[in-house]
């Protein structure tokens, strides 16, 4: 189809169009179409791509590769604002910084979490405004589920933390993890589509082996993801060893037990090849004794996956206690003993509330 014909069908991306686009919520097909409805070309809409995502551009007059009355075009019918931050705050320790992004056209915020590993600059990002699931002892999940999160707010917490470290004159984010607030998978249209930008060459240029989405264990979403044929990491909340502990714990346990959960990350794994990671809160006299050493091998031994054994964090209602530090080591052990991959994972952010079940959006009403 060529541009006379868009132009004709009055395309909403053309100049009769009185909406203002915004950009990061289209694909680059999507922006292609988009500038071929101004009567630009289609290879500008790659250019307005990889000025967005890899050099994180805001104003259009900045794209010199471009025409002045083409930009001037863009800047009255597109936008490609970037999301404020409200906050930023640095751990002590100097290996984790909290950020609460303003959302689009909303006092909401969100929280994402950049996290200082050596080489590694791990992004940890929210997909949902609150969270549905409801687990006890996650914070976000106390605020009930309020919205899910567009493609421009996903990726745009990613251009915020890329911002802050070019700004300390630090490498880009190298690896993504889908652990923030909100489950992903529930967003399913959206985290695929920012998925295809943070992947793409011309947009954020991370591989799948440096992608996880974390999931607090709902099937069919699992299934859904298999079907895309992606190689991401997956990582189930597992957090119980049996049904009753994870009952009390995960209300989505009673619709999808932990026996569903395990067929499911055998069928991950024999479909992407890649080792499903368990997450396992450590609560001190209840998730770390014997019986759940016993009853974790038997679930999980003999399969080639992780667990990722994390001491419960303090939360708003304080009622779990972690286990100190021997026992969690102890209870590692335990597990190497039967065969099981277990690491610990020591919480970074955890003195700005910005460790694992602690992100609860300040902001929030």
């Amino acid at each position: 189809m060529d541009k006379k014909n868009i132009k004709d069908e009055k395309s909403p991306y053309s100049e009769t169009s009185r909406e203002t686009v915004r950009l990061k919520n289209l694909s680059l097909p999507q922006i292609e179409e988009f500038v071929l409805g101004l009567g630009g070309k289609k290879f500008h809409g790659r250019q307005i791509y990889k000025w967005i995502y890899q050099k994180r551009l805001s104003d259009f007059d900045d794209m010199t590769n471009m025409a002045k009355p083409f930009r001037a075009e863009l800047q009255r019918c597109a936008r490609i604002d970037k999301l404020e931050p409200r906050c930023v705050i640095e751990s002590r320790f100097g290996d984790a910084v909290k950020f609460g992004f303003k959302l689009c056209e909303s006092e909401h915020i969100a929280e994402s979490v950049l996290l200082i590993d050596d080489n590694r600059r791990t992004a940890c990002v929210s997909s949902q405004l609150g969270c549905a699931l409801g687990c006890s002892f996650c914070e976000t999940g106390k605020l009930g589920f309020i919205r899910n999160l567009t493609q421009e707010e996903i990726i745009g917490q990613l251009i915020g933390i890329n911002d802050y470290l070019i700004s300390k004159g630090d490498k880009l984010i190298t690896n993504v993890v889908f652990m923030g607030m909100g489950e992903a998978l529930s967003n399913f249209n959206n985290f695929l589509s920012s998925l295809s930008i943070i992947m793409a060459e011309d947009g954020f240029n991370i591989g799948a082996r440096r992608i996880t989405v974390s999931t607090a264990g709902v099937v069919p979403s699992i299934e859904k993801l298999m079907k895309e044929d992606l190689t991401i990491g997956l990582a189930i909340s597992l957090n119980a060893w049996n049904n009753d502990l994870r009952n009390s714990y995960m209300p989505i346990n009673r619709k999808y037990p932990i026996e569903q959960l395990v067929e499911i990350a055998k069928k991950y794994h024999n479909k992407t090849g890649r080792r499903v990671t368990f997450e396992y809160v450590l609560i001190n006299g209840i998730t770390d004794t014997s019986d759940a050493v016993t009853a974790l091998h038997k679930l999980l031994g003999g399969f080639p996956c992780k667990i990722n054994l994390i001491p419960v964090n303090p939360a708003g209602s304080k009622e779990y206690d972690s286990p100190d530090e021997r026992q969690v080591v102890r209870f590692s052990e335990e597990l190497h003993r039967r065969g099981l991959a277990a690491t610990i994972r020591r919480s970074r952010g955890q003195d700005i509330s910005g460790a694992c079940g602690q992100l609860t959006g300040g902001g929030l009403e």
